[in-house]
């Protein structure tokens, strides 16, 4: 049994990092190990987690109960689950205490720059979420590894047809009304913007539309969602959820949809297009970052983008490429599955089906008993 202290984003209104860790956590636990959870931004509200889950709001509340839990001899052993800017300020200080750390981080786009690849060197172990991470990343000489995140296809179910057709009539969703569901975070790098332009091209081809958008409508960094939809001339075929919708519902938008859309200029991993894969929706997204793997191979429509993808653009956060998709591409995809009418892309179930959690779970349990061989090496020597 090991004593191993989490540390994340717990934020219960949504947080992509909030749905690795839980289930990383009860995992851990399961196999014997003593959990202990400081979540960022979690609320106190209740919990059926098997591990102890305790909120904090800052660095300092993390040093100080970081601290606290090792001179009580509660832990031995970080893994942190953040952006790498949140890492270049954690990690120090968890070396700083003695205390040897896991990192598991996204990285957006291309390239890892080295400031970036310096902050993760202070880790023992690195694992990025996708494989454009570890490939990345052994570009500039860091030893890193790709943690294969898994997907929970038990709950996030394939939708019935009978599900689809009933769930729109309870919205009063006609049948001949083409639904565009997106759910993100409305901020600079999920591009919502695009995704309104796209719905309001495919309006202009006369298509009878609807649009549903799962976010953060009053983001004080995010648009302003509604003047967008006026904008491009559709304000009455969209309608807006905020984030944080219990399971059930959000379960349902996806089963009445008949597309799931995606623009963002750059993804370390995108946990709704798995979930609109693992449901069986259709998914047309941004050809960038880990979109790009998750979705080749016939698994998904990726969108072409405004200008080449050899030709670097690149963005403050960490000096990476960004892409911006092509509106015209990302209408073409969804007439493309108008015209197939409804069905379910079996390549892409097949896909999530293949990412259980027990992956991920001995790639922790084989990082953590070199990090022991390590340790017992020092002490020898």
């Amino acid at each position: 049994m090991r004593k191993i202290l989490l540390i994340s984003d717990m934020n219960p209104l949504g947080s992509g990092y909030k749905n690795i860790v839980t289930e990383l956590g009860n995992g851990l636990a399961n196999l014997g190990h003593k959990v202990i959870c400081l979540g960022l931004w979690y609320n106190g509200t209740e919990h059926w987690n098997k591990f102890s889950l305790i909120p904090v709001r800052n660095i300092k509340e993390i040093e100080i109960m970081t601290n606290n839990l090792k001179v009580l001899k509660e832990i031995e052993l970080v893994i942190i689950a953040l952006d790498i800017p949140a890492l270049e300020k954690y990690l120090p200080i968890f070396k700083k205490m003695g205390l040897k750390t896991i990192a598991i981080t996204p990285l957006e786009n291309s390239p890892l720059c080295m400031t970036w690849a310096y902050v993760l060197g202070e880790a023992n172990k690195v694992f990025f979420i996708s494989q454009l991470g570890e490939d990345e990343a052994r570009k500039v000489g860091l030893d890193a590894e790709h943690i294969h995140i898994g997907m929970d296809t038990v709950s996030w179910r394939l939708r019935t047809q009978e599900e689809y057709i009933k769930g729109r009539e309870m919205m009063n969703i006609s049948p001949d009304t083409f639904v565009v569901l997106t759910v993100a975070d409305n901020t600079e790098r999920k591009n919502l913007a695009k995704s309104f332009e796209v719905v309001g091209k495919l309006k202009k081809r006369g298509v009878k539309v609807k649009y549903i958008l799962v976010t953060r409508e009053r983001s004080p960094i995010g648009w302003k969602l509604r003047d967008l939809a006026m904008d491009f001339d559709f304000p009455s075929e969209l309608t807006i959820f905020e984030r944080g919708l219990d399971f059930k519902k959000l379960y349902a938008l996806y089963a009445i949809s008949d597309a799931f859309l995606l623009t963002s200029k750059r993804e370390g991993l995108g946990i709704p297009v798995l979930e609109a894969m693992s449901v069986g929706l259709p998914v047309v997204a941004s050809d960038t970052g880990a979109l790009t793997e998750l979705l080749r191979d016939g698994r998904g429509y990726l969108m072409e983008t405004e200008y080449p993808k050899d030709v670097p653009f690149r963005d403050p956060w960490g000096n990476g490429n960004v892409v911006i998709p092509s509106a015209d591409s990302g209408v073409e995809h969804l007439l493309a599955i108008q015209e197939k009418g409804w069905h379910i892309p079996q390549e892409a179930r097949t896909y999530v089906e293949s990412l259980t959690w027990d992956i991920p779970l001995k790639q922790l349990e084989k990082a953590m008993e070199k990090l022991d061989g390590d340790s017992q090496t020092t002490v020898g020597t």
